[in-house]
C-alpha cells in the first residue's frame, strides 16, 4: 500500500507466508518476519526487522528426492537424498525505506518508493518496488499495483554462489463490504532472472486467490490464499525438467502461497 504512518507513530508488524505442496510427497517452507515501523515525515516511513524460517520436507520433488525452495540450499552432498529435511533458522536481518511520492487520499492516485536491504549468515538481498493505489467511492474500494524486484545473492551449504534478480508484478482489489472488513483477490506474476541484472530469462510463474482484512483502532489482521495457475512459462532445460502439469516446483515455487499479517500501532 501507497500509505505511510503519520510522523512519530509506530506499529509492531508480524507477516508470514507459508509455501505449501509441490507435485508430490510432502513440503512446507514458513517465512516469518518481525517489524517495527515507524513514520518519520509526512513522506518517509522506516522500519527494522529480522528475518526466521521453518522447511518441513520429504521426497518432493519430481524424482522423488527431497528439496524446494528454503531446503536445497541447506543441504550438503552428504545428506540423504530421500531423507526428510525439518529444520528452522534465522536467515536475515533488514531495514526497509519508503517515501511517499503522492497520497492516495489526498491526491488522484497514490504513489510510493520503497527499497530494502536484507543481510545474513548465507544471503544478501536488495529489493526496490513501485507501489501505486486509487481509492474509489469514498474508499471503499481500493485498486493496488506493484512492480518490484529484488537482486539476490545466496551461499549455498556447499559454498557456491547464486545469483539471481526476479521481477514481480502484482495487483490486487479490495472492497470494505462491511464494518471493519474488506475482502477482495489478488494475482502476483513472478518472473525470475539469473545474475544481477536480468541477465538471463529462467521462468515466469502465476499465481491469483482471495484477501480477507479485519481492522479496528487497536489492531489489523490480513489473510490470503495463492494458488499457482497451470500455465507457466520456462525458458531453458533446467527449468523445464522442475515443471509438471503447468506448474514449475523445485527450487522455485509450491503449489500455494498462504500468507498472514497482524498489525498493532504503538
Amino acid at each position: 500500500m501507497a500509505e505511510i504512518h503519520p510522523p512519530g507513530t509506530a506499529e509492531y508488524e508480524h507477516k508470514s507466508f507459508l509455501q505449501q505442496s509441490q507435485s508430490r510427497g510432502h513440503y512446507s517452507f514458513l517465512k516469518n518476519q518481525e517489524e517495527i515501523e515507524y513514520g518519520v515525515t509526512d513522506r518517509l516511513q522506516l522500519a527494522g526487522y529480522l528475518n526466521w524460517t521453518y522447511a518441513n520436507a520429504a521426497r518432493n520433488g519430481i524424482d522423488g528426492t527431497t528439496g524446494g525452495p528454503g531446503v536445497s540450499q541447506f543441504r550438503d552432498s552428504s545428506a540423504d537424498p530421500f531423507g526428510r529435511y525439518s529444520r528452522a533458522r534465522f536467515d536475515t536481518v533488514a531495514a526497509e525505506f519508503i517515501y511517499q511520492v503522492l497520497n492516495p487520499i489526498t491526491d488522484p492516485i497514490g504513489l510510493a518508493l520503497y527499497a530494502e536491504p536484507e543481510i545474513g549468515p548465507a544471503e544478501f538481498d536488495l529489493e526496490w518496488k513501485l507501489i501505486l493505489q486509487k481509492n474509489l467511492f469514498d474508499d471503499r474500494l481500493i485498486l493496488a499495483a506493484n512492480v518490484f524486484g529484488t537482486i539476490e545473492r545466496e551461499t549455498t551449504k556447499e559454498g557456491e554462489i547464486e545469483k539471481a534478480s526476479p521481477l514481480d508484478v502484482s495487483v490486487g482489489a479490495s472492497y470494505h463490504f462491511v464494518d471493519n472488513w474488506f475482502a477482495g483477490f489478488e494475482a502476483r506474476i513472478h518472473n525470475e532472472f539469473s545474475g544481477y541484472a536480468f541477465n538471463s530469462a529462467e521462468h515466469s510463474a502465476f499465481f491469483v486467490g482471495p484477501v480477507l482484512h479485519y481492522a479496528t483502532k487497536d489492531f489489523w489482521v490480513t489473510a490470503a490464499w495463492r494458488h499457482q495457475l497451470p500455465m507457466v512459462a520456462t525458458y531453458n532445460e533446467d527449468q523445464r525438467a522442475v515443471s509438471v502439469g503447468g506448474r514449475i516446483y523445485g527450487d522455485e515455487h509450491a503449489r500455494d502461497e498462504i500468507m498472514f499479517r497482524v498489525g498493532v500501532p504503538f
